[in-house]
């Protein structure tokens, strides 16, 4: 096969290695014989201009995959007769015109290759490492025997054993990679599929999906919530224990949780698990949008599953512990996990305890953690309510409060920082809502997820013990970070209104 000039590819670079990660645009000649040997010839006439060795990825038979409209070829590189973790060369061939369109490497280069130490560790320590490092309780096991293997890890290779392990309460089948120079664990992967069941919750409340709805009676009694209230929503990221475990969150601190092996957990308000389901659907949502916005979950943010107990206390309170990094959610009144902003308001506590240990220390602090709990719930779900709680937060759960219409707090306080209330006492949820109203002015000025982005990331400078001041300077920071800067003016003019600074 003839190569190409090099001009005529467009190239992807590669993020570490100084080799392209893809070259698409272009059409090679047509090839003649199997894919394999299509895929070669092309490889053999372009090897420098993907700047690989091809002996490491020759070395064994390629893998063919036949799709409708093409053929595709997967080379998997090895090293010393090992295989490169994630190191592949795949070729992508017309079916018809068999002509290559595509090459995607994740290969390293040579002198990566080269450069790679060599192991220490053996299997038997490798294995004691892996067990260690997911036996909680239940049974553990190695399945199939460990692997030697090269692992990338920027611009180098580790070698490593990867010991796949299998558990059998919690049911999980981990991945786990050790490095075989060190013995530390670099990678742990639960390798099960994840299970999806169904449930039923209000989002946020019963008032959003029946616009006629009326929380409470002539009586001032709570009323019994209609069939149009409910939203069937898909309960993602089950572990298939038959209980609300998940990748994100799990109610295993509940008492009388619900089990169901066929992972349908519908219920209705008035049955036990309703708050239950609230709480696991809504705190797996949220945490599955800060991994849309950029972070990871449990591994960028949370160390584990977030744990609830959605029927914690027969008060009417809820609270996240940061000694404990749980959930409580309180039956008073209104069941609070079943109003979906009372439980990612407590969320909102948890994300900022994740980001800045044991945030909210002094009363500024504390009053910017209550505030930013109000604003990433109804933030969550502005668009999800009718216009008359748009401004509203936790209108279900503040059933009894005063107020048209009734809720705990709103987000369009008019006060300012100079009614900061400084005087000895619980006034945190008061001072909140000044700050609470700042950030929802941030929002209506930048968007929804601009704003969510920029709020967020401003907690990695932050400390327990901050301000007002502080926290609006941070936010500054982070657009400037992420955004270049381009919406200090507007993130100034609410600071200024708000009477939040000095921030030059």
């Amino acid at each position: 096969m003839r190569k190409l000039d090099p001009r005529s590819f467009k190239v992807v670079p590669g993020r570490y290695y100084q080799t392209p990660k893809e070259l698409w645009g272009f059409r090679s000649e047509r090839g003649d014989g199997p894919p394999d040997r299509i895929a070669r010839a092309f490889l053999e006439a372009h090897a420098d201009t993907l700047g690989i060795d091809l002996g490491p990825l020759f070395q064994k038979e390629p893998r063919i995959v036949h799709g409708l409209g093409a053929e595709h070829v997967i080379f998997q590189q090895r090293w010393k007769r090992r295989r490169v973790h994630r190191a592949y060369v795949t070729v992508h061939i017309g079916a018809k015109d068999r002509r290559v369109y595509l090459v995607k490497s994740r290969a390293a280069p040579p002198q990566v290759l080269r450069s790679a130490p060599l192991e220490r560790i053996g299997e038997a320590r490798a294995t004691r490492t892996a067990l260690a490092r997911v036996r909680r309780r239940g049974r553990t096991r190695v399945v199939d025997r460990p692997e030697l293997l090269w692992y990338p890890a920027k611009k180098l290779l580790h070698p490593a054993w990867r010991v796949r392990v299998h558990r059998t309460t919690p049911r999980a089948e981990y991945l786990i990679y050790v490095n075989a120079e060190t013995g530390s664990v670099i990678d742990v992967y639960d390798n099960l599929a994840a299970l999806t069941g169904r449930g039923r919750v209000f989002l946020p409340n019963p008032m959003a999906r029946d616009r006629r709805f009326e929380p409470l009676d002539e009586q001032d009694e709570v009323r019994r919530p209609t069939a149009r209230s409910y939203a069937e929503v898909s309960l993602a990221g089950l572990k298939g224990t038959g209980c609300l475990d998940g990748s994100r969150a799990t109610t295993r601190l509940t008492r009388r949780r619900l089990k169901k092996p066929d992972h349908d957990f519908r219920v209705d308000w008035n049955r036990v698990g309703f708050e239950e389901v609230s709480a696991y659907h809504h705190l797996d949502r949220a945490i599955a949008y800060l991994e849309s916005l950029g972070y990871r979950g449990a591994r960028r943010i949370f160390a584990a599953p977030l744990e609830v107990d959605a029927r914690g206390t027969p008060e009417d309170n809820s609270w996240y512990s940061p000694g404990e990094r749980t959930l409580t959610f309180g039956l008073g009144d209104v069941d609070d996990a079943e109003d979906g902003e009372t439980v990612l308001h407590e969320f909102g506590h948890a994300l900022q305890d994740a980001i800045c240990r044991d945030f909210g220390q002094s009363p500024e602090a504390a009053a910017m953690g209550e505030g930013f709990g109000d604003y990433f719930a109804a933030s969550f779900f502005e668009r999800a309510k009718p216009e008359r709680y748009r401004l509203t937060v936790m209108s279900w759960d503040g059933a009894f409060f005063e107020g048209d219409p009734p809720c705990v707090r709103r987000l369009d306080s008019p006060h300012t920082y100079e009614t900061f209330d400084h005087s000895p006492g619980d006034h945190e949820h008061a001072n909140g809502e000044i700050w609470s109203a700042a950030l929802w002015q941030v929002r209506a000025a930048l968007g929804r997820r601009k704003a969510d982005r920029i709020i967020i990331d401003s907690h990695f400078q932050l400390d327990a013990f901050t301000t007002f001041a502080r926290g609006a300077r941070a936010i500054l920071d982070a657009d400037r970070n992420l955004h270049g800067g381009t919406n200090q003016a507007a993130l100034l003019r609410v600071f200024h209104r708000r009477g939040i600074g000095p921030l030059e």
